[in-house]
Parts: structure tokens; C-alpha cells; sequence
């Protein structure tokens, strides 16, 4: 249950084909060039396991994401001198008056949440920032988007789980009572 999986060659070349994807999908570029990047990306994807394909999509979302908080850590940096310290209004202790939207998996996120109400473990796929992608099984507590927060069976504590790095997620047959420590 708890294995790690590993990137392969093929698996890495699939992700940079689809952040390149991304990345050109933002630009007007000539058509001719989006059909042959197109095909790169379905020819990689061709030689990948549906399982390989749902984790490199993850990290492709996951590397989105922390593209856009960075960058707007970036403004935040560049333009917070632009507030002045003179500024009566404005509550300098928050700093969150521009909040990056975090992009995950609605129906995951469903699911974890039917899982918190019916007290139901969950077995999660899960690509973690320190160890990398696994399966895990979690009893949820509580969820709060783009977090949830339960007793992860492998860590053997209750952790928190980002929904942006849930690969894959499905509710299993297995009841939990919550332990008030």
C-alpha cells in the first residue's frame, strides 16, 4: 500500500511536453506549431499507464500553481512599498489582500468530504512535497478547500492534505471513529 512511485524517462518527458503545452497555450503562436506541439504531447502520452498519466497531469497542475503563488509573491515584494507606511487603513499585520487561487480536483475534493461526513477512510494517491508520490490510506476529519485534514495510516499522525496534490482519491468500505487526541 504504501509504495513509492518513481518518475520514469518517459513519465518526465510526457510533463515537459504538457507544461510546454501550457506555457504555448497562453501564446498566440501559428497554428502549424500548436499541431506538431499537440502531437509531442499525444506521442508521450502513448507510452504511459493511465496511472503514469493522472500523476504527471497532477504535477502539472501542482506546478501551475506554484508558478502563480510565486509570482504573486513577486508583486507582492515588488509593490508592498507602494502602500506606504502612512497608510491608515490598511491592516499591515494581513498581508493577504491579494490570495492566489489554488486549482484542484472538485470531485476530489467531494469525495474527501462525503468520506469526513460518513467517517470513511479514504486510499489517496498522493504526491507529497518531502516524499514524493505514494498511496496512503487517511481517515478524514475536516475539510476546508483547498485543505483537508485527517490521521494518515502511514504517517501514523494527523497531517494535512493539499487537494491540489491528491492524484487519484476513492472512498473505501472501512468505518473510523475519531480519536479525540
Amino acid at each position: 500500500m504504501n509504495k513509492k512511485i518513481k518518475y520514469t524517462k518517459q513519465m518526465l518527458e510526457y510533463l515537459s511536453w504538457r507544461l510546454f503545452q501550457k506555457m504555448y497555450g497562453a501564446m498566440e503562436w501559428a497554428k502549424e506549431e500548436a499541431g506538431t506541439i499537440n502531437e509531442l504531447v499525444e506521442e508521450a502520452r502513448n507510452k504511459l499507464t493511465d496511472d503514469q498519466i493522472k500523476i504527471a497531469e497532477n504535477r502539472v497542475l501542482r506546478m501551475s500553481n506554484e508558478y502563480g503563488e510565486q509570482k504573486l509573491e513577486e508583486l507582492r515584494e515588488q509593490h508592498w512599498g507602494e502602500l506606504g507606511d502612512d497608510d491608515e487603513d490598511y491592516d499591515y499585520g494581513n498581508d493577504d489582500f491579494i490570495k492566489f487561487d489554488v486549482d484542484y480536483n472538485q470531485k476530489f475534493y467531494e469525495i474527501w468530504k462525503s468520506a469526513v461526513a460518513k467517517r470513511q477512510t479514504v486510499k489517496l494517491k498522493y504526491d507529497s512535497t518531502t516524499s514524493g508520490v505514494s498511496d496512503r490510506l487517511v481517515d478524514p476529519y475536516k475539510s476546508s478547500a483547498p485543505y483537508g485534514e485527517g490521521y494518515c495510516h502511514k504517517r501514523k499522525e494527523v497531517r494535512k492534505f493539499r487537494f491540489d496534490r491528491v492524484i487519484d482519491i476513492e472512498a473505501t468500505d472501512k468505518k473510523f471513529v475519531k480519536h479525540k487526541n
